[in-house]
């Protein structure tokens, strides 16, 4: 629906308005569950105009996100998950690679998903079915087909993961290729395989807010998202492992990375 991609529109060009204007400006950071995930009062002011805008538009409609938790009634099919700022510790660092994400999932499957870079006003659409645009243009994935030439998003959560099983992974990447990175946004980083910026990402236990958007777009542009069993990301659980890729390039993780056949 074209009103839902207006309202995303506007909904994020206004928190990224409360983001730039902060930016280089944090007078306050406290850690959270893990001493490496921070919030700053900029995540807070940005979430609070996201779910404003939203309750006022959609009063029935369940709320997911990061800070403020889940709001609204869970039997309800329509949920909407929300990053106000993904890549909070690179914002508080002045590191300019962060961005929102906001999707709207139905019995736990995306139907509309943006993320928006408010630093380079770049604004990653996607509804299901209609593909994924950048700005108005239509993206796809990246065609490289060999992981000696792919740039890999590698990532995981230190208290949900096993540690070493992710030492593994980087070392079966690094037999193949040097080109792998880990870029402190998770949203952004889906946004760039959807764009065909960056060819695949590997998350461990990634929070459902932080991708529900970035699936979408990276389905809709052509690409392949699964967990590490190669099943269906489902965006009712609270995280999840995660394979964003083109095709050719995920075959290959999931098979090469993954499994280590």
């Amino acid at each position: 629906m074209k009103e839902i991609q207006a309202f995303l529109y506007d909904t994020m060009r206004g928190a990224g308005e409360i983001i730039v204007n902060n930016y280089g400006k944090v007078k306050s950071r406290r850690a959270k569950d893990d001493r490496g995930d921070i919030v700053t009062e900029v995540d807070e002011q940005s979430e609070h105009y996201i779910i404003s805008r939203i309750q006022k538009a959609f009063p029935n409609h369940n709320i997911i996100s990061e800070e403020a938790g889940v709001l609204g009634e869970a039997e309800h099919e329509y949920t909407w998950l929300i990053d106000p700022l993904d890549g909070t510790r690179n914002y508080a660092l002045g590191i300019p690679f962060f961005g929102v994400s906001i999707a709207l999932a139905k019995d736990g499957i995306p139907e509309y998903g943006a993320v928006y870079d408010p630093l380079h006003d770049e604004f990653f659409y996607a509804a299901k079915g209609q593909g994924a645009a950048l700005n108005g243009r239509k993206i796809q994935v990246s065609t490289e087909t060999e992981l000696e030439d792919a740039v890999i998003s590698i990532s995981w959560l230190r208290r949900r993961t096993e540690h070493l099983r992710f030492v593994t992974f980087v070392e079966r990447i690094s037999e193949r290729t040097s080109y792998f990175r880990r870029l402190g946004s998770a949203a952004l980083i889906s946004a760039y395989v959807a764009t065909g910026r960056v060819d695949a990402y590997m998350q461990g236990a990634i929070n459902a807010w932080d991708i529900g958007a970035g699936t979408l777009l990276v389905c809709e542009a052509g690409g392949l998202v699964t967990d590490f069993d190669n099943n269906p990301i489902d965006l009712r659980l609270p995280y999840t492992d995660i394979l964003a890729a083109n095709p050719e390039i995920h075959k290959l993780i999931m098979k090469e990375i993954i499994k280590g056949e």
